[in-house]
């Protein structure tokens, strides 16, 4: 069974053809941060813009441009209301991701707690490295998912790639293995690059050795925050990589999407000239302000509105419905899968009575 499928979206088209039709119905999932803080510096980070505390903070790192700021800590007394007014509206589901690392909010556990209290499906990306015995064995119980992004086979690679101590590598694998044993499905989340694609059986066998229920690789995408449309990284090492990948995917618990590595090998630009897996997936930043797209977090006139001074209804009724201007969007973004799909269900078809 594959957990990662942009085909989702046939799940839910019947939301779809509301935003056709005129209406603006409520996301299916809702990425939440709930802190911009990360006690990492991963080289490939996407967002190391938004952190507030870290490594990154102190290190170099380049600013999109009109970027605004996105808070620090979220607020439990907006997040609880918000949460009561999402799953009001009709959303379905709650991914507790950054940004920041969500573990580092002192009351992420409450937050979790509460969320499934009100029925909402949970998910969780997370280093890992900051959970304990306890509150992981609660964790894989009250999410349905959760990745810890491992992305390195042992520590040296591990303390290099993210700028930290050696020691932090034992604890990511602790965290990792204390999540095996409960409800929630377990990944292991590797990124794959020119100078780590020939260890990914390394990977396979630590994930495994943690318990994992499934191992996720996908590529790094190299670009800069300034230039987020443009590869910054030479591809060539994806087609020398092409049989491994190939071989990989065929293992029943890798997630490994060999097209998805290709595409980005081949990149020249999206296949659709609208974005619409806006309409079922929506951003909301420490600050309480929600987004078009997690790409988009920060970016001025990305703004849908403001849980600290609207509701959820209230400024889920000024969506922008759609977004056709991806001159600040990043090469292979969050939603680009998702959209081929939504795109491919819009296209108009010859005697589409016909079938």
């Amino acid at each position: 069974m594959k957990f990662i499928q942009p085909s989702k979206a046939l799940a839910h088209v019947d939301r779809l053809v509301d935003w056709r039709r005129g209406y603006t119905p409520a996301p299916v999932t809702v990425e939440w941060d709930l802190s911009n803080r990360c006690v990492l510096g991963c080289e490939s980070c996407h967002f190391a813009h938004t952190h507030s505390r870290g490594p990154w903070v102190t290190g170099g790192r380049v600013l999109p441009m009109a970027f605004d700021g996105t808070g620090d800590l979220a607020d439990p007394v907006l997040v609880k209301r918000a949460l009561r007014e999402m799953h009001h509206a009709g959303v379905k589901a709650i991914v507790w991701s950054g940004g920041g690392e969500p573990t580092t909010h002192p009351q992420w556990l409450e937050i979790a707690r509460y969320a499934h209290g009100l029925g909402l499906e949970q998910g969780m990306y997370t280093l890992g490295g900051l959970l304990t015995q306890e509150s992981a064995a609660e964790l894989r119980q009250l999410a349905k998912w959760v990745v810890v992004s491992l992305d390195c086979p042992d520590a040296a690679s591990y303390a290099l790639e993210k700028h930290v101590p050696i020691e932090r590598f034992d604890h990511a694998c602790n965290g990792l293995r204390w999540l095996s044993g409960g409800t929630a499905v377990i990944g292991a989340s590797f990124l794959v690059h020119a100078g780590n694609w020939r260890r990914m059986g390394q990977m396979l066998d630590l994930a495994r050795s943690l318990g994992t229920t499934y191992t996720t690789f996908r590529p790094t995408i190299d670009t800069s925050p300034a230039t987020p449309t443009v590869c910054a990284a030479d591809r060539r090492w994806i087609t020398d990589a092409e049989q491994t990948l190939r071989w990989w995917s065929g293992e029943p618990d890798v997630e490994l999407d060999v097209d998805r590595f290709m595409a980005y090998r081949d990149w020249r630009g999206r296949s659709y000239d609208v974005c619409k897996g806006i309409q079922l997936h929506t951003t909301v930043t420490p600050d309480g302000r929600v987004w078009a797209c997690p790409q988009k977090r920060g970016v001025n006139g990305a703004q849908v509105g403001d849980l600290r001074r609207q509701s959820f209804s209230e400024l889920w009724r000024l969506h922008p419905r759609q977004v056709t201007d991806f001159s600040t969007c990043r090469v292979m973004c969050r939603l680009h899968l998702l959209n081929e799909q939504i795109a491919t269900l819009d296209k108009p078809w010859l005697h589409e009575a016909f079938v």
